[in-house]
């Protein structure tokens, strides 16, 4: 049997890609529980024993939790041979893996970094937030959202994340620009499923598009992305609008001028490629 603790909303990054990758792989037949992090659900002593980290989503496989979302959609790719999600080729495996560290590493922080310091800022009240940070055990995550909701669009891991995105960014424009469709070459692959949550937020946010302008590949990559079943079905959790009043928009909006101008600061400090 195959279960999943997740968050059911549209800018769950770590929950959605690995719901994104069962729906890529087909895979239907799996039992949802649903995590819910403002009641602190991640926190209860039950949930603890399947993620001692209260870390959001947890696979259970036949008994037997699987933690960590990159790991979980490796795990999630290896439960069925077809549609494969990884190249064949090691050395094409090697390069994927380094993409997928890459969004872990710098792209999760990033995303984190610009969703905390827009929408939660504006819509989760201080009191909340120093109510789920006496809970919370890793101290750089503690430390990286504290200073977003304290300092704003002032924390230095503001311009961190427009840095991390504008290399990501800049990477992926080149290895598209060879015309293949997907970022591995001719079939979708866990790149996909891993970064379109992430990116995904930053189209919640009306701030997706300093970084496409000026980067056609990037541009018709991201609308195949979004013609995916596997990411629309996304689309119908709660959080996502296409409103322009929805909170990640209004979030947004109001700091669109800023990171542009974060973006063109932190463009002149890189050298030129």
């Amino acid at each position: 049997m195959l279960e999943l603790y997740y968050l059911e909303e549209a800018d769950s990054i770590c929950s959605n890609r690995a719901v994104m990758t069962l729906n890529e792989k087909g895979i239907n037949d799996w039992v949802p529980h649903k995590i819910v992090l403002m009641n602190g659900d991640q926190f209860t002593p039950e949930y603890q024993k399947l993620n001692p980290k209260s870390q959001v989503p947890t696979l259970i496989h036949n008994g037997k939790a699987i933690r960590e979302s990159s790991i979980i959609c490796r795990y999630i790719d290896g439960l069925k041979i077809t549609p494969a999600l990884t190249p064949d080729d090691p050395v094409e495996r090697a390069y994927m893996d380094e993409w997928i560290k890459d969004c872990d590493e710098s792209g999760y922080q990033a995303t984190a970094s610009i969703n905390f310091v827009t929408k939660f800022r504006l819509a989760v009240s201080i009191e909340k937030m120093e109510a789920r940070w006496k809970q919370v055990t890793d101290i750089d995550r503690i430390h990286r959202q504290q200073s977003c909701i304290r300092e704003g669009l002032d924390s230095l891991y503001v311009l961190r994340a427009v840095g991390a995105w504008e290399r990501i960014f800049t990477k992926a424009e080149k290895s598209l620009s060879d015309g293949r469709p997907w970022i591995m070459g001719n079939d979708i692959s866990l790149v996909e499923t891993t970064h379109a949550p992430f990116i995904k937020v930053l189209d919640l946010l009306r701030l997706l598009d300093i970084w496409m302008d000026g980067r056609p590949h990037l541009q018709a990559w991201w609308e195949r992305v979004k013609l995916r079943d596997s990411y629309k079905a996304l689309e119908e959790y709660p959080g996502q609008s296409d409103d322009d009043d929805a909170p990640h928009a209004m979030a947004g909006r109001k700091v669109v001028s800023k990171f542009e101008e974060l973006l063109d600061n932190y463009r002149k400090m890189m050298p030129k490629s």
